[in-house]
């Protein structure tokens, strides 16, 4: 014992330099969606520049949203190497296939089951913090381990779940948890016993405070050092966007571009909405819309009832190479409620109108950098888009700004930084600054 508190002590000086490893439960993305879409670097970022020296990120019910193709949906987990630093697992959506009938018995079996094998790996690896990216399952998840390791939790919220289920009356988790109001208590059990809180932005780190965050103990962990680099360099130094879209049928500067989730919290039907009033007042663009989900084949209908189906191009996910190149090219960027890809245009200088809802006045601000409208008023959307069309000055120079209000916002280094603070002060380092 004595020697181990010598140990750690000397660690603590700086004469022997500390270990210091990190779980990840989060299941925004499984690995197959990674390596397609080519979103390495908000993974392997997780390191912190070297601060840990391993990370390990897991999806622990991956095999849900995996192509056939792919892997199994049923069995033990699987394990990617990205690097000798990161290794991603993904958990499996049941145990055994012959409890395929039995669906929600055999997830418990494979929830427990990725439960024991994450707490050897802790116990064997030595791993010191744990990170859960949402308040519900993953954190849930992230809270047992911590308490079953003794190590602490934080917790990382990207959304702001209540306006979310406002607007949509859609949960996050229906299948799971069944009513809202299960949802609100696991959200509220979770986020009180954190030992850290940190926002993706003012509005999601609010949305946790009310939720039963406690203040003292949250901060904001922004999109910044989650963005591929190359949405980081100067739009002229990026490589020629123009085949890409000449491959769709689009030419550059007379489109507007949209890239999210197409799903109803997004509202990808506005942006069809406002290109159907664009081309009604006599402008000859089209729209290009980046993403996929459930409404696509609602949004085929939409355009084809609004007569605008040969000019709205869905063109599914794309890759953060191929969104570098084109959103520069884009007239305007129409953003209903986007997230990362909100920054990603903003750092392609790329003229933005955007719903006043979540964190998107963080970033635009009606005629300091973009135009920003009230929410679901698509009219007033449209409008703006057109002000924009009409004046190509102004436009430059709204995407001029937006791009420099989001490199001081989402500068990796700093944020990079303003995490490694965070982090030495959960593993108790002895020189660590207070959570600010």
């Amino acid at each position: 014992m004595l020697a181990k508190q010598e140990e750690s002590r000397l660690c603590r000086s700086n004469q022997i330099p500390a270990m210091r490893r990190l779980l990840v439960v989060d299941s925004h993305y499984s690995f197959e969606a990674i390596s397609e879409r080519k979103l390495e670097e908000s993974i392997v970022c997780r390191d912190l520049n070297g601060f840990f020296d391993r990370v390990w990120s897991v999806h622990p019910f991956a095999s849900l949203v995996t192509s056939d193709k792919w892997a199994n949906k049923f069995g033990r987990p699987e394990y990617y190497s990205l690097t000798p630093i990161h290794t991603f697992i993904e958990g499996k959506v049941g145990r055994f296939s012959l409890l395929s009938w039995f669906p929600a018995l055999n997830f418990l079996i494979s929830q427990l089951n990725i439960i024991c094998v994450l707490v050897r790996l802790i116990r064997k690896e030595g791993i010191s913090v744990i990170r859960a990216d949402e308040p519900q399952y993953n954190g849930l998840l992230g809270w047992i381990l911590s308490r079953l390791c003794g190590i602490p939790l934080l917790l990382r919220v990207g959304n702001n779940h209540d306006k979310d289920y406002e607007t949509t009356g859609r949960m996050s988790m229906p299948t799971l948890f069944k009513t809202r109001r299960i949802e609100k208590i696991i959200e509220r059990f979770v986020l009180s016993r954190a030992d850290c809180v940190a926002g993706a932005n003012q509005d999601n780190l609010n949305f946790a405070i009310s939720s039963g965050a406690r203040p003292e103990v949250s901060t904001l962990f922004r999109y910044g050092n989650l963005i591929a680099k190359q949405h980081f360099d100067q739009p002229v130094d990026r490589s020629d966007g123009r085949p890409l879209l000449s491959e769709l049928g689009v030419d550059p500067k007379r489109f507007i571009l949209t890239i999210a989730r197409l799903e109803s919290l997004k509202h990808p039907d506005d942006v069809i909405r406002v290109l159907t009033e664009i081309r009604r007042r006599g402008h000859d663009f089209k729209a290009v819309i980046a993403g996929d989900g459930r409404l696509r084949d609602t949004l085929v209908e939409l355009a084809s009832e609004l007569g605008v189906e040969d000019q709205v191009i869905l063109c599914g996910n794309k890759d953060q190479e191929w969104l570098a190149r084109v959103i520069p090219l884009a007239t305007v960027v129409v953003s209903p409620f986007m997230g990362r890809a909100l920054s990603e245009s903003a750092l392609g200088a790329a003229p933005i109108v955007a719903y006043d809802v979540d964190w998107q006045s963080e970033l635009i601000q009606s005629g300091v950098t973009g135009e920003l409208v009230p929410y679901l008023d698509w009219e007033k959307m449209a409008n703006s888009v057109e002000h924009f069309l009409l004046n190509p000055k102004y436009a430059s120079s709204m995407g001029a700004a937006v791009r420099k209000r989001a490199l001081e916002m989402m500068d990796p280094v700093i944020l990079d930084q303003h995490e490694r603070d965070i982090y030495h002060k959960l593993i108790n380092d002895a020189d660590s600054p207070p959570i600010e």
